[in-house]
């Protein structure tokens, strides 16, 4: 072969390589495209993965390097896993979650377009938001914060009227206590329930009950319990739509729609037993008012017949008052009578002692002239004695 064919044929092969190579690089471009767009459909199917396996992000942070490799095992079709992701993936599949909406209302927003690599990393972030909010106020305020993302939460009409009366009394660290409860439930790993918590068979039975029912709220008892109390507990935080369509991108549609229908069904199931009490309570009021009409009837009776005494009291005291007031003017006459009889006897006395005085001057000159003619006589008889002797009878 001449040197020129020789140039020709690793020229050749050159270009030979040169298109395995890019048709190579364009076969492992489209793979990775129908890849991530598989990737995005399981996804949104079947949601984030858990985050429970110890190499998974515990939080909500990725790597800042775009060519860095996540821990994100998801299962594909074919049964092959999906055991790495790079966060560019995530960021576009949060992407078309959109951001948070004008029209919320929480006081913590929670929405957002930031990528988490699993559920679990979701919660933490959320959790971490709501309680760093809540731990900056006290009293009434921290209750309407925490009171509005547990709200939506009770399971039973019990625990809803619980709930909304510890927000009412604005008993903020109640409030959050019930809400990290709700947390703790997903986060925490599932486990065997304490069965020595629960006391022994000798103990009252509804202590027990409550005990029984305060274990199982702790933990949940598996995995498939864990998802469907995490995808409950993010479902029921917010009405906003937009954090509507975040937690359908980290729980998936599957366990989105369970978790709705479910809180639907608690929700009819309160609303059944709400028109069954208020029916009962109907009920009884209707028995108690006919009660407190013929009672009010029978009072009214009483206080109009009360009135009536009462009415010819009145008049009979008016009587007796103008009768009192008679007497107490003709007291005042007699008094002002007695007044002038009393000054004329006082003055018929004062008269009579004079004359009474005059008197007395009178006789006592009448006697002492009565006392100086008896004496004259004596001296007259002395005389008549001395004189002419004694004088025959």
């Amino acid at each position: 072969m001449s040197t020129l064919g020789k140039v020709l044929l690793v020229i050749n092969l050159l270009a030979s390589a040169a298109f395995v190579y890019l048709a190579t690089q364009d076969w492992a471009k489209g793979r990775q495209v129908i890849e991530a767009a598989g990737l995005r459909q399981v996804l949104l199917l079947r949601g984030l993965p858990l985050g429970e396996r110890p190499d998974d992000l515990q939080t909500a942070d990725l790597p800042a390097d775009a060519t860095a490799e996540v821990p994100f095992r998801v299962e594909m079709g074919g049964g092959r896993p999906t055991e790495t992701v790079s966060p560019g993936v995530l960021k576009a599949y949060f992407a078309a979650g959109g951001g948070a909406t004008t029209e919320a209302t929480a006081p913590v927003v929670l929405t957002t377009n930031a990528p988490v690599a699993n559920q679990l990393a979701e919660v933490r972030r959320v959790w971490g938001l709501i309680r760093g909010k809540a731990t900056e106020v006290d009293g009434a305020a921290k209750a309407q914060v925490a009171g509005f993302f547990l709200r939506l939460q009770p399971e039973t009409l019990d625990e809803r009227v619980q709930v909304l009366g510890l927000i009412a009394r604005g008993d903020g660290n109640a409030v959050l206590d019930r809400l990290q409860a709700k947390f703790d439930q997903v986060l925490n790993a599932p486990a065997a329930p304490d069965l020595a918590a629960l006391g022994s068979a000798d103990d009252d039975p509804a202590a027990r009950l409550a005990k029984a029912a305060e274990v199982r709220g702790k933990t949940a008892k598996d995995g498939a319990e864990r998802q469907a109390r995490l995808a409950q507990l993010l479902v029921n935080l917010d009405p906003d739509p937009g954090w509507q369509k975040r937690v359908v991108l980290v729980v998936g549609i599957r366990q989105y729609v369970a978790a709705l229908a479910a809180q639907a069904a608690r929700f009819r199931e309160m609303a059944a037993r709400v028109e069954r009490l208020t029916a009962d309570d109907q009920a009884r009021f209707a028995d108690e008012y006919a009660q407190l009409r013929g009672l009010a009837i029978q009072q009214t009776q009483t206080v109009r017949d009360t009135a009536e005494v009462r009415a010819r009291l009145d008049e009979q005291v008016r009587k007796d008052q103008e009768f009192v007031t008679q007497r107490q003017t003709q007291i005042v006459e007699l008094r002002d009578q007695l007044t002038r009889v009393k000054a004329d006897v006082d003055a018929l006395l004062a008269r009579q002692k004079v004359t009474e005085d005059a008197l007395f001057a009178v006789q006592r000159e009448v006697g002492q002239t009565l006392e100086q003619l008896y004496q004259l006589q004596e001296d007259l008889a002395k005389v008549e004695r001395d004189r002419y002797g004694a004088v025959k009878k």
